[in-house]
């Protein structure tokens, strides 16, 4: 089955956010699965969006296909009312999947992300957890809580994306990593979703029903 590498990112007033990041890592995963990447088709294509896209706030989708072509699409990115509301997956997400490339990378392939998507309008995204009992991610983003007054973010370890936001939040020291486990959510005094597209977002945790 074939599939795409996908970067989501904003672009704001005709300037893009962090590309350098997401550069860093469509380079990697173009590497590890053997897609060509041309950066200067790519920088044409993208320089071609900015001037059509000079106000507003977009979302914009890169895929990048086997045969080295990026497919480029933008919609208008809605603000995020905050608090954003979180729900805790109810049953774990398998290791096997959590360490997969699927989840290392960002892919096309979502069918693993798309099994644990919020139900109703009112939950933002739900937070992940695996086999080991181990806090790891949302399906639309990266997550960071806070304990004990400070924040913190799981490891790579325990299979997650390597998110931009997150990426960004560990090199200003906002955040530090940490394993998370679920039988200590009642000590969360915080809660946060984190990713290149929105920022770091306040959130809080919800009671599935």
């Amino acid at each position: 089955m074939d599939f795409e590498i996908l970067e989501t990112l904003a672009l704001k007033d005709g300037r893009w956010q962090n590309w350098p990041l997401h550069w860093a890592r469509l380079q990697i995963a173009a590497q590890h699965f053997g897609y060509p990447l041309h950066q200067a088709a790519l920088e044409a294509q993208m320089q071609a969006l900015q001037q059509q896209k000079t106000a507003g706030d977009w979302r914009v989708r890169l895929a990048l296909d086997a045969q080295g072509q990026v497919q480029m699409a933008a919609e208008p990115l809605q603000p995020s009312a905050t608090p954003v509301r979180l729900e805790l997956a109810q049953q774990p997400i398998a290791n096997s999947v959590a360490q997969s490339d699927w989840v290392r990378f960002k892919t096309s392939r979502r069918a693993h992300y798309n099994a644990f998507r919020p139900r109703g309008a009112h939950v933002f995204d739900v937070v992940l957890h695996n086999d080991n009992g181990e806090i790891t991610e949302g399906t639309r983003g990266n997550v960071c809580m806070q304990l004990d007054g400070r924040w913190v973010t799981p490891p790579l370890a325990c299979g997650l994306l390597p998110g931009v936001g997150r990426a960004l939040a560990l090199s200003q020291g906002r955040v530090s990593e940490r394993v998370v486990r679920i039988d200590e959510v009642p000590q969360i005094e915080g809660w946060a979703f984190v990713n290149s597209l929105r920022g770091w977002l306040e959130a809080q945790l919800i009671s599935a029903h």
